[in-house]
């Protein structure tokens, strides 16, 4: 197999066509230099240069050789560079899931600073659950999870927190709450909601359980289901109410009011975070964290 060390050096031969100017430029002796540029031809199995006694020029063979070396040791720097970027988080992929909310919140904005930061990185964009989230961290399929905090189980994991957002609640816009700029958790006491799964959404409707025991009840639940959109659009059906992101507010559905919550004089919120292994070894998720976090940072 012939080396890259020994195309370098038939490269310099073939750019000096001198053994002597060759054998400098590589700050080696020339005996070795012919030596070396013998055994590659004996491996091609052709003569690469046309020696005269006083010209040395390039076989048919060594032209097409030379074309091929440089395309090579071009490819070889070119694989030795991105390892490089890799290892400092400056090339390569990440592989990043998101719950729905946060496709409607920050994260457009995020990623496309981050790929602004990073042009050199393909960033690979996922939506699930939070449980869905989760299991694929753990078994290695995703690189960051940006999910609703807080986790039940954190076991092997590392929780960043990101920012918080607003929760509102979607209402028939024949309610007579819906017309109400704003509205306490214990004026819907007695409704119907519409849910989570708790396996599916454990952040969420840790979120949403709680506030309802601070409000004095414990919630009616009617339906379960594992989408935002779903809430809503059973919300439009008349099924009963339920709380969502804020930023769900932006997705107009026809029958359907969102009311800002309050808990006393301050609005009900959640908290997005990003959940990564214990263990990793990726740099690129190292670097999409100090960016996020210093975006949410400035945005506050």
């Amino acid at each position: 197999m012939i080396e890259l060390r020994q195309l370098h050096q038939f490269v310099a031969v073939a750019e000096e066509l001198n053994f002597r100017k060759a054998a400098l430029r590589l700050h080696m002796s020339q005996p070795p230099l012919s030596n070396a540029i013998k055994r590659i031809e004996d491996e091609v199995g052709r003569p690469l240069f046309d020696r005269g006694r006083r010209h040395v020029r390039l076989t048919p063979v060594g032209d097409i050789f030379l074309r091929e070396a440089r395309r090579t040791l071009a490819q070889a720097a070119h694989g030795m560079s991105l390892a490089q970027r890799a290892s400092e988080g400056t090339a390569g992929s990440i592989r990043l899931s998101f719950v729905a909310s946060a496709a409607l919140g920050p994260l457009p904005d995020l990623v496309l600073l981050f790929r602004k930061a990073y042009p050199g990185v393909e960033v690979l964009l996922d939506s699930d659950t939070t449980g869905g989230q989760l299991e694929a961290l753990r078994r290695g399929a995703t690189d960051i999870a940006l999910i609703v905090a807080p986790l039940q189980d954190a076991k092997g994991l590392v929780v960043d927190h990101f920012k918080e957002e607003k929760i509102v609640i979607a209402l028939p816009s024949w309610h007579p709450l819906a017309t109400r700029k704003s509205i306490q958790l214990s004026q819907v006491a007695s409704e119907s909601f519409i849910s989570f799964p708790f396996s599916a959404g454990p952040g969420f409707e840790s979120i949403f359980l709680a506030a309802c025991q601070r409000a004095g009840f414990f919630p009616k639940v009617v339906q379960e289901v594992s989408q935002m959109v779903t809430k809503i659009m059973l919300v439009a059906s008349g099924v009963g109410v339920a709380l969502v992101p804020s930023s769900f507010a932006a997705m107009q559905m026809p029958h359907v009011t969102y009311v800002p919550v309050l808990e006393g004089r301050r609005p009900l919120r959640y908290s997005l975070a990003f959940a990564t292994q214990a263990r990793r070894d990726n740099p690129l998720v190292d670097a999409f964290l100090q960016l996020a976090c210093g975006s949410s940072k400035a945005g506050t």
